[in-house]
């Protein structure tokens, strides 16, 4: 046995080794619980800052309750006239006294101002606008966090946690295509308002042309009832004085009665179109309104009406609301084919496990297109894009049908116009030289008064015969985009609202 070396060295034993012993399972117990303190913090802080992030672009809810009754204006003077808000330059400019009576420009121009159906309509603008911004928004990114405590495990060294953050790449591929739907989405939304705005100016001159024709009108009807009504008393004397037949008294009462009837019905309708215009203005039932004379509407040349027939497509609204939708579900069926790929997330990891080992690590995730692949939604695109194909085929073709049908009937009333305007100066003639006779003593009053009742059925065919060419000259002027539509939706420079409203629009 070798002298130098030494035999093992005994573990102290003792009260001062247990000592020993208990101060360093302290010091660990003390350094464990000051980890596991530390780890608790920072999954803490780590979920704060989440919670800050996702707060911080929070919109606050604000609520909105119903009215509680109708909203009409109970005057006249209450409506607005504000004229930037107008995409037709011939109602912005148009001049509105609305102390005196309106024309049927000025009706059309509060109509578009004040209906309440317009202002819908615009509400829908507004939400195909927040469409597109949903549409541009990126995906928000993915954190997830999870804290292990071993709890009284003898092999557990620290407390484990696992924190993750993971983006979806698969949105970035389809997204493109899905902005360029909500473009042109809005794009529709928007021509199908400035169509609208057509049809509501449109249905207002329409209306103020048969509320003008019907008080015209009433005033002939009335013209003729007092030739009637003196006819009838002058038929009572004679018949009572015994130089008449009873019979001819009868005779004209049954014409006044049936003229009675006549602005009974016409009173009737006249409420009707009265409720009709109210609503469109948005003004309350027992508001009355004064309303102009006609103006003079002569028919649009039959060539023109052609020219702009053949394009038709850049004039009309509502046809370039259809290619716009047309254009949106073409994207939307590039955003289908395009999401058969496979959508795939990519993510970051940061975890430590009970045995204090720390790891960094990245993960990818991903669907695999085997049983779905999209190929059902490839397959309703295609088919709604097909069917709007077809929409917009069916609307050139009934706008080429209802131009050619205005224009017919536009040629035809010019014709009985003029037959009736031939006519005219014979009866005025007659009419003066019957009441010239009658006042010679050369014919009884019952001629003079034929004459002028045929005077005045002349007169009111013509009354007749220029409302109907006015309400086919507004259809025409619609339909093609002339008058006070023209140059509205191709106009370069729309009223500064206007633009920044909804009149982006130039083709």
């Amino acid at each position: 046995m070798n002298s130098t070396s030494r035999p093992p060295r005994a573990e102290p034993s003792g009260p001062i080794t247990q000592r020993l012993h208990s101060s360093r399972l302290r010091l660990f117990v003390l350094g464990e619980r000051r980890q596991r303190r530390r780890a608790r913090r920072l999954l803490l802080c780590q979920t704060a800052a989440a919670l800050a992030l996702a707060l911080a672009g929070c919109a606050a809810y604000v609520p909105k309750p119903l009215p509680p009754q109708a909203r009409l204006q109970a005057h006249l003077g209450a409506l607005q006239i504000d004229r930037e808000r107008i995409a037709l330059p011939r109602l912005a400019a148009q001049p509105i006294n609305l102390d005196a009576p309106l024309s049927m420009d000025a009706v059309a121009t509060l109509a578009v101002l004040h209906n309440p159906q317009l202002q819908q309509a615009r509400d829908r603008l507004g939400v195909a606008r927040a469409q597109a911004f949903s549409a541009g928004l990126l995906p928000d990114p993915q954190f997830s966090a999870s804290y292990d405590n071993p709890g009284h495990s003898a092999h557990a060294t620290s407390s484990a946690y696992n924190d993750t953050l993971s983006f979806d790449l698969g949105s970035l591929i389809t997204r493109p295509a899905a902005q360029a739907a909500a473009r042109a989405h809005v794009r529709s939304v928007n021509l199908q308002l400035l169509w609208q705005e057509w049809q509501s100016a449109s249905q207002a001159q329409l209306l103020f042309v048969q509320l003008v024709g019907l008080r015209d009108r009433d005033a002939l009807v009335q013209a003729e009832r007092n030739l009637v009504l003196e006819r009838l008393h002058r038929a009572r004397e004679a018949a009572s004085a015994g130089n008449l037949p009873r019979t001819d008294a009868d005779a004209d009462l049954v014409e006044l009665q049936r003229l009675d009837e006549s602005l009974a019905r016409d009173a009737r309708q006249r409420v009707t179109l009265q409720a009709h215009l109210h609503a469109l203005l948005g003004l309350d039932p027992q508001v009355r309104l004064r309303l102009a004379a006609l103006p003079v509407i002569t028919a649009q040349d039959a060539q023109s009406a052609r020219v702009a027939l053949t394009k038709i497509a850049d004039i009309r609204p509502d046809l370039m609301a259809l290619r716009a939708g047309y254009t949106s579900q073409e994207q939307r069926l590039r955003e289908a084919v395009l999401a058969q790929f496979p959508s795939f997330s990519v993510g970051l990891t940061r975890a430590r496990d009970t045995s204090n080992v720390n790891t960094l690590g990245f993960g990818v995730s991903f669907t695999l297109p085997i049983f779905n692949g999209s190929r059902g939604a490839i397959a309703v695109q295609r088919a709604t894009r097909r069917e709007l194909y077809d929409v917009y085929q069916l609307r050139l073709n009934q706008t080429r049908a209802d131009v050619e049908q205005a224009l017919a009937n536009l040629a035809l009333l010019e014709r009985q116009r003029q037959s009736l305007r031939l006519a005219l100066p014979a009866l005025q003639s007659a009419s003066a030289a019957a009441d010239t006779a009658l006042s010679q003593g050369a014919i009884t009053l019952p001629q003079a008064q034929a004459q002028r009742m045929a005077l005045l059925d002349q007169r009111m065919a013509l009354q007749a015969n220029a409302q109907q060419m006015a309400e086919q000259a507004v259809a025409l002027d619609l339909l093609t985009g002339a008058g006070i539509y023209r140059q509205t939706a191709s106009s370069p420079q729309p009223p500064a609202r206007a633009r920044s409203a909804h009149r982006s629009i130039t083709p």
